[in-house]
């Protein structure tokens, strides 16, 4: 157990900490939703959210929030050893690998970034509260990233990302951040392809 987080729930504070915030979404949803029975979307999306989730947590991700049809997930919540950012890199590229792989499964789009934010103590449902702008950044690229694709923010593309291949967006404005954001795209085959980040 991470001693300042120990030491937060026993004191109701929280503390800074380097880390990585991944969220990963599943594309069509809503057309999914809007055109089967509620029964079918269950079928066809809990099998795939289960996989999605046992990748997170196989790449060392803790799940802080589902969202229906998706999730945000942190590396180095606990602990920072200094991999998280690459981790969670490798868990964005496998995510987006997982998805589309049948005509009935959705694919998968996914944004990361690492930065410093501010973790606080049992933040209901989520066993705690994660809080700043490699948040709120990861979330944004999330919804920038197209079908299959993995968009890597640029303090995580400086920590982990330079083996993807990523492919810069150009400058994006993105809602609710106040300068634009060079990011860089990977789509699923280009990081399957990448012989540095195995799909596992």
């Amino acid at each position: 157990m991470d001693v300042g987080l120990e030491h937060d729930k026993h004191n109701g504070s929280g503390h800074r900490r380097q880390a990585a915030v991944l969220f990963a979404d599943l594309t069509g949803f809503t057309t999914l939703v809007e055109t089967v029975e509620p029964e079918i979307v269950y079928q066809v999306v809990r099998p795939l959210m289960d996989d999605l989730v046992a990748i997170a947590r196989r790449h060392g991700g803790e799940i802080q929030q589902v969202l229906g049809d998706g999730f945000m997930c942190v590396f180095g919540l606990r602990e920072t050893i200094g991999d998280e950012a690459d981790r969670a890199v490798r868990a964005g590229l496998a995510l987006v690998a997982a998805g589309g792989s049948r005509s009935v499964r959705p694919s998968v789009h996914a944004g990361v970034e690492w930065g410093e934010v501010f973790v606080t103590p049992s933040w209901p449902p989520a066993g705690y509260g994660v809080w700043g702008r490699a948040v709120n950044l990861a979330q944004r690229l999330c919804s920038l990233a197209g079908p299959g694709e993995l968009q890597i923010g640029p303090g995580a593309y400086a920590m982990a990302g330079r083996g993807t291949g990523g492919i810069p967006t150009g400058p994006a404005v993105l809602k609710g951040i106040r300068m634009p954001v060079l990011s860089h795209r990977v789509p699923a085959a280009a990081g399957a392809a990448t012989g540095g980040y195995k799909l596992v």
